[in-house]
């Protein structure tokens, strides 16, 4: 496996998937006001990636693009 990303690398993954959240949660509605706390959904998210096993642990790191195995995931897909 690859090197775990430094406290940087996860802020970064963090943004990076707090802006394809936000972007796929507005993109149906269209010109509307919004609160979106990136940390919150990816600390849910990460946080479902314990007491997961298998495909719907893939989904969720390909999601966030984050794995509790301490790498970032390359592949990550929401909203892109």
């Amino acid at each position: 496996g690859s090197e775990p990303p430094g406290v940087a690398g996860v802020a970064q993954l963090v943004t990076d998937f707090g802006l394809r959240l936000f972007r796929a949660a507005l993109a149906a509605r269209g010109d509307t006001n919004a609160i979106l706390s990136p940390y919150g959904a990816t600390s849910v998210l990460v946080a479902l990636q314990v007491a997961t096993a298998g495909r719907g642990r893939r989904q969720l790191e390909e999601a966030t693009g984050l794995s509790i195995d301490g790498e970032g995931t390359p592949g990550d897909t929401l909203g892109t």
